[in-house]
This record gives structure tokens, sequence and C-alpha cells, in this order.
């Protein structure tokens, strides 16, 4: 018992995923977790279905029947199959799961590459490729969400770096608010560039985004913060580049959230489809202007001249998390997505997460909002119709909207919770600050990735062997 406390202890204050992981193994025989994996037995999936599934694999395989494979795998694949996507079969041990999914995974993974890499006659590489395109199709693939949360979306940083060092950053990304400065520098670097991004402890990032207006631009804007020195940021964090230029030099699909300022206009989620033209600098300023400390921003475009121009120059968009913190239904239709990692800093949500619960912060949050969450939507609904027509409607559909989302996804990532970040929500963070973010982020991160990898690998194996096949050919 004393091994494991103190292997528990070592996991939470580890500072590299490789020392998270030497006390994760120590964590795991001081608790029996590594026997539990070697049972198959679970009550959470289909043990019988998932070996009959491993003994056809490798039968079929070995008997080289590609016809019957192809049949099979059209047949099988699937992501939840037999229960697999079950969280609770990554509640024991930090480090994977049963090792008997483990074992159809890597043969349903080694199966695809096979097919691939080897001539059969009458399967050649266009039929192949087909195959590929539909099967890449039929089960989806996955995105990462960052969500809103001020300063408190450095955080972010973390979550990307663990999973971009772990090879598991997925290539659809959306933000909103902070989120989607994070998304936005993200996807709108190229590998080398992320790669030399995330060399050191702290990124070289320009941090000084909140500014405190002058006189005259409280006045022009009726906003607290400055939107200029904001800008300047977003544009030397993630270059003057358009959705579709991004999108070209990163090969990530950026999509970033923002709402309305009119009560008939709906949330939009832009990315290269959307808006192919709209500058990302512009997307995520929008996204990130919170009413009453930054005013709403008219969107903007690169012109057919090179230069730049209004885009739906009518409308006034503000921060993303009010309409649309974590768009997963339209993301989901975008881009194929049925598989959402979510990145959750939002300090309204923080405190309520199942990882966060039992924090005596937390508690404390949560026992002193508890009277006031479950009413809050019927109450929000019924001051919106009795203040219609009035300045203060708006506002308070701004609040409903915030209350009816929903802030989780397949697989939530929160950072510890602790009162004291509310502190540091409106501040710039000094260099040691950002450090502890990125961090903490990271931390958060690391007994995810083993069902990341999981829940994932299948999809990630389609579309590399996709990609692969397709340049093989056009080359």
């Amino acid at each position: 018992m004393l091994r494991g406390r103190s292997a528990a202890a070592a996991m939470r204050s580890a500072t590299t995923y490789e020392a998270w992981v030497e006390a994760a193994r120590d964590w795991e025989r001081a608790t029996g977790a590594d026997r539990w994996a070697d049972e198959p037995e679970s009550p959470h999936y289909h043990q019988e279905l998932i070996r009959d599934q491993l003994d056809t694999l490798r039968r079929l395989r070995a008997a080289g029947e590609v016809e019957a494979l192809l049949d099979h795998l059209h047949e099988s694949l699937h992501r939840n199959l037999g229960d697999l996507g079950a969280s609770e079969l990554y509640d024991r041990t930090p480090l994977g799961t049963k090792h008997l999914i483990e074992e159809y995974l890597r043969e349903t993974e080694a199966t695809i590459e096979d097919l691939v890499a080897s001539p059969f006659p009458g399967f050649g590489p266009d039929q192949k490729l087909a195959v590929l395109t539909r099967a890449v199709g039929n089960f989806g693939v996955s995105a990462l969400l960052l969500s809103g949360g001020a300063t408190l979306g450095f955080y972010h940083l973390g979550v990307v770096k663990a999973l971009w060092d772990a090879e598991l950053l997925p290539d659809v990304i959306s933000g909103a608010s902070m989120g989607a400065m994070i998304a936005a520098g993200i996807c709108s670097r190229t590998d080398a560039e992320m790669d030399e991004l995330f060399a050191d402890d702290v990124p070289d990032l320009e941090r000084v985004g909140l500014k405190l207006a002058d006189l005259a631009t409280l006045r022009s804007n009726r906003s607290l913060l400055d939107p200029a020195v904001l800008l300047r940021t977003i544009e030397r964090n993630c270059g003057n580049y358009t959705f579709e230029e991004a999108h070209a030099r990163s090969g990530r699909t950026l999509n970033i959230s923002v709402s309305p300022t009119r009560t008939r206009q709906k949330p939009r989620v832009l990315s290269h489809l959307t808006a192919p033209r709209v500058l990302v600098k512009s997307a995520a300023l929008a996204s990130s202007a919170v009413p009453g400390l930054f005013p709403p921003i008219t969107l903007m475009r690169r012109a057919r001249d090179g230069g730049e121009e209004p885009y739906i120059g009518t409308e006034r968009w503000i921060d993303g998390s009010f309409g649309g913190d974590l768009p997963m239904m339209r993301i989901g239709r975008l881009h194929n997505v049925n598989h959402f990692i979510v990145s959750q800093v939002n300090p309204h949500v923080l405190p309520f997460a199942d990882a966060n619960r039992r924090s005596p912060s937390g508690l404390a949050v949560r026992l002193a909002t508890a009277p006031l969450r479950r009413p809050a939507v019927p109450v929000l609904n019924a001051a919106s119709w009795a203040t219609k027509g009035t300045p203060l409607r708006k506002s308070l559909n701004l609040l409903l909207s915030l209350a009816e989302q929903q802030y989780g996804g397949d697989i939530d990532i929160y950072p510890r919770f602790e009162a004291s970040m509310y502190l540091k929500m409106m501040s710039n963070p000094s260099e040691a600050e950002l450090a502890r973010f990125i961090l903490e982020g990271q931390r958060a991160t690391w007994p995810k990735l083993a069902m990341i990898r999981d829940h994932t690998r299948i999809a990630r194996c389609l579309t590399r062997c996709e990609r692969a096949l397709r340049a093989e050919i056009q080359a």
C-alpha cells in the first residue's frame, strides 16, 4: 500500500513522460494492475467476440485469403466493436488495458498494412486505394477540441505537446476563444516548425496579448482591453495565413468557433472548407472577443488583389465559447469526425469535472454553486422570454447558450483544479507561469495517452496507409 501511494505521488510530480511511465509501472506492480491486464475477463467489453475476431484475422492472414480478409474487415471494422471504447477498460491501469484488446488492435493494424504493402493478383494499387478510402469514410477520424478559458488556455499547449511527442496529435483541431488562438498557432505550423516549437520546455511564443485600452480606444470600442495588442500577438504566433493557406502548409485542419452578435444569426465554425479566404488571425481574434473586455470583431479575408477586406461586412462576431465551445456536431459533419478528444479549461466547467470533484478547491466550488446549476436553464429561458425587446435579453441569451452546451467528449483532459487559477485568468503569464501551464497540461494528458492511442489506432492506420498509397500512385 505504501509503495502504491509513493508511486502515485511520483506520477503526479513527474516532469517528463519517461519518469511518469516509470512511476506508473511501479504503481501497476504495487497495486496488481498488471495482473488485471493479463486476465482477459471484464464485464465492460465482449471478450469472446474480440477473441473470435483476433483468431479469424490471424487465420485468414496466414492463409493469404485476400478476398475473405477484405470482407471480414469490411464487416467487422467498427470503432466500438464489442465495447472496446468503454472508458472503464482504462480505469485500472494508466499504461493501457487488457492485453487481449491490445493484441487485437495490433493484429488489425498489421493486417491492414500487409494488404496495402503486399502484391496480390487482381488487387492492385487503385483497387487498394478505393478500399482504403471507403474504409476511412466508414470508420471516421478523431478531432482535438480546445475549449475557451482565457489565460488558462495555455494549459492546451501542454496537452498538444504531450500528444505531439507521442505522435498522437489528431489532424483535425478545433478551438474557441483562447483555444482558438492555440489551435491557430498549431495548425499554421509545418511539422518541422512544430518540432522547433516544442524543442524547449518553454515554447518561444508571444505572451503579451492583454493590455488595458487607452481612453480613446475605451470610448470608441466600449471595451476594457485593446484588441490591436491582442491581434499583434495572435499574428506573431500564427502568421498571416488564410484557413486555406494554413491547411496547405501544415496538413492540419483548423476549425475556429465564432458567436454572432445579432439575434437571428447562428454560430459558425470557420475552416478551409467553410471560409477558405478568411484570415486565421482575424478568426482567432473574433473567437476571443469576450463582451465587455474586447469589442465585437468584423472578420477579414484575403482580397483577390492580395490585400485584406471584410468578410460578411454587415456582421460582427464575439467569443466562440458562447455559441460553440465544443462544436462537435458541425465538425463531425464537415470532416467525418466521430471521436472527440477534449481539452477543457473553462473556469465554469473545471470544478465540476470528474477528475477534480474530490479536490478541496473543486469540492468547495461545487458545493457553493450546486443550488444554481440544475435550475439555471429554465430560469434563463424564462428570463430571456420576459426581457424580450430589452437590452438585457442579449446578455441573458449569452448566459443561456453557455448553460445549454455540452462540455465533454469521448476522452476528456482536465488540468488539476485549484481556486487560485481564477486569479491568473486575465493576466499575461510570465515565462515561469507559462512553463507551469505547459507541464500541468502534459501531466493531465499522460494518463490518457494509452486510451487515445488505442481508440485512434485503426483510424490512424487507415489514414496513414491511404495517404502513402495515394502518394505512390501519384508518383
